[in-house]
């Protein structure tokens, strides 16, 4: 067993030969200079580091461990997660719920843009215009907002009647006319421009030819063949007299509207009639026949306040052109 003093002079003579400073022949000790030798000779054998292949192996191993990856949709969610439930002051919270309601909002909107009544996402249609609507402040904004909404409106009765929905088709081409007179009445300080009466003019005869040539289509089915007598109800009324354009467009909606509702009360009669010739049922223990059709009834209700709303819109606007009128008048007066 090599002591502790013999190992550290072993190891000082290994140093000595191996800087040059000591030869091995130096080394009297025959043990010592036999260990100092295999020492040396195990030295120069030992391979100073990995070979060329071995180092590349190494780098490659090492680069794709740092290299970065795409995150998942799951990485991204916790990572969204984690910085809500991070230590934050509330105004940052708050960004990021609105910003996420408002992507959640944004893609609802979008999904509700083709809904039809009885839909899950129609209520969020109609909310999304409404506040369209509030938002708008100019009476040009708010004409532009009427007239969108009424061309959504006249799309959902074309969608309605073609699937054979002539309850609801009423209730939308109703709504058509009430916007259509509404956007009318919001124009009535430009009322005299020849411009705006003449585009409005023309984009709402252009709807009634476009409901008339599917009217005509529907007409062909016997099954659409009540849709196609909706849609030409639309195209039907010829335009109204009028001192201006916007209030012929306003005059003949306010009276297609009513023709709707009139026809709606119709059905609604017809429907309830016929459920009220229903033989009733004899035993004592059986329901008693429904009377009217709550469908129809809300539809003719329905209808009947959208003529209401568009009869408004054209006393509005004739009120507000005589108003325009006399001061123009007492203008000229004073001149």
């Amino acid at each position: 067993m090599v002591g502790r003093s013999e190992q550290r002079k072993l190891e000082r003579l290994i140093a000595e030969v191996a800087r040059g400073e000591r030869t091995l022949a130096g080394v009297t000790d025959p043990k010592l200079r036999e260990a100092v030798r295999l020492a040396l000779c195990l030295h120069k054998d030992s391979p100073a580091g990995p070979d060329e292949l071995s180092r590349r192996r190494i780098r490659a191993r090492v680069m794709a461990g740092l290299r970065p990856h795409r995150p998942t949709l799951r990485d991204n969610a916790w990572a969204a997660l984690w910085y809500l439930g991070r230590p934050a002051p509330y105004i940052v919270r708050s960004v990021a719920l609105v910003a996420i309601v408002l992507c959640a909002g944004m893609g609802a909107t979008l999904a509700s843009s083709d809904s039809l009544p009885d839909d899950p996402l129609y209520s969020v249609k109609l909310t999304t215009e409404s506040v369209r609507l509030a938002l708008a402040d100019a009476p040009q904004d708010r004409a532009a907002v009427e007239l969108s909404i009424a061309e959504h409106r006249l799309v959902e009765a074309e969608k309605l009647a073609s699937s054979g929905r002539t309850t609801d088709a009423l209730v939308a081409s109703a709504v058509f006319s009430q916007h259509i007179a509404s956007a009318a009445a919001e124009l009535a300080p430009e009322a005299d421009s020849e411009t705006v009466g003449a585009q409005l003019e023309s984009s709402f005869n252009a709807q009634r030819e476009r409901a008339q040539t599917l009217a005509i289509l529907l007409s062909l089915d016997e099954r659409s063949a009540k849709g196609g007598e909706i849609l030409a109800m639309i195209a039907a009324p010829t335009m109204a007299p009028g001192r201006t354009q916007v209030e012929r467009v306003a005059e003949t909606a306010a009276s297609m509207a009513y023709e709707l509702a009139g026809a709606a009360d119709d059905e609604a009669e017809q429907q309830s009639s016929t459920a009220t010739a229903t033989p009733r049922p004899t035993t004592s223990s059986a329901r008693p026949a429904v009377t009217a059709n709550p469908r129809a009834s809300a539809a003719a209700k329905a209808t009947r306040n959208a003529a209401d709303k568009a009869r408004a819109a054209a006393e509005k606007l004739k009120k507000a052109l005589k108003e325009h009128e006399q001061k123009h008048q007492a203008q000229r007066d004073r001149g």
